[in-house]
């Protein structure tokens, strides 16, 4: 990647962290660790295109109305994500736990839907955001259905998981069994790995096909531990919500298909 264009794109995800309020120059600096003098010039030019509003020169900056222009059409994978959040609300409501909706794009993940109405997961957080691929359901679930050349051009940019992401894996052989043993199950789990800013969830996931390719993965993420009296049947019925919404899922992807 073009070294400005990465580092334009950092600055403008700290713009965008500081949640509508402005930031300072000194601030931006600080939070992406690049020089001010970097950060001034770029800024400038982010400004001359509309992408950042300077508020003033004590107070910093905002977004600007061109970055906003950008999403005017409607949000990422708007008829993919409009198929799916009716089953989503269901499965929010019969499961209780935060149901979640990614791709995988670039060998990045992205959470491009969420319900949440109960736990407060994702409290705060903008409705696309990327993810971890290797610590969560479903990244994993997604990941196994890729092709091998994918696997290991991702495998190529990122080597072994950092550590407490997915431990057991140690090398892309290990990578490759563990997927391959994720491929023969209905539902792909991630005890306790799932981490949503402070706080841990158990992850649960089904791979989402059309026309036999998997575009995405849905998912349920529940604090839960295996010292909840109830564990192992709340875990079974989370997985039975979640089949059930996966096969919804993929029924309306087949019928718009056919029509």
């Amino acid at each position: 990647m073009i070294q400005s264009v990465q580092k334009a794109m950092k600055i403008l995800s700290v713009i965008a962290d500081a949640k509508n309020n402005s930031i300072s120059l000194m601030d931006i600096a600080g939070k992406t660790g690049y020089p001010k003098a970097t950060c001034s010039h770029l800024l400038e030019t982010l400004c001359i295109g509309g992408y950042v509003t300077r508020v003033s020169h004590k107070e910093g900056y905002i977004l600007g109305p061109s970055l906003y222009n950008l999403t005017r059409y409607g949000r990422y994978e708007k008829d993919f994500v409009s198929l799916c959040r009716p089953v989503m609300r269901w499965m929010e409501q019969k499961s209780h736990a935060t149901v979640i909706l990614s791709v995988i794009r670039s060998n990045q993940k992205f959470i491009i839907d969420y319900a949440d109405a109960e736990q407060k997961l994702f409290e705060e957080h903008p409705n696309i955001r990327t993810d971890d691929i290797y610590r969560t359901a479903t990244g994993r679930a997604i990941l196994s259905h890729m092709d091998r050349d994918e696997i290991k051009a991702f495998w190529d940019k990122y080597g072994t998981p950092p550590p407490g992401h997915w431990d057991e894996i140690t090398s892309y052989e290990t990578l490759l069994q563990a997927l391959n043993s994720i491929r023969q199950k209905t539902v792909v789990v991630s005890k306790g790995e799932k981490n949503i800013g402070e706080q841990k969830a158990n992850g649960y996931a089904c791979p989402l096909f059309r026309r036999s390719n998997c575009i995405g993965a849905i998912g349920l993420a529940l604090k839960l531990t295996e010292e909840d009296e109830d564990f192992r049947q709340r875990e079974q019925e989370l997985c039975r919500i979640l089949i059930k919404g996966a096969k919804e899922i993929q029924r309306r992807l087949n019928y718009e298909d056919q029509n």
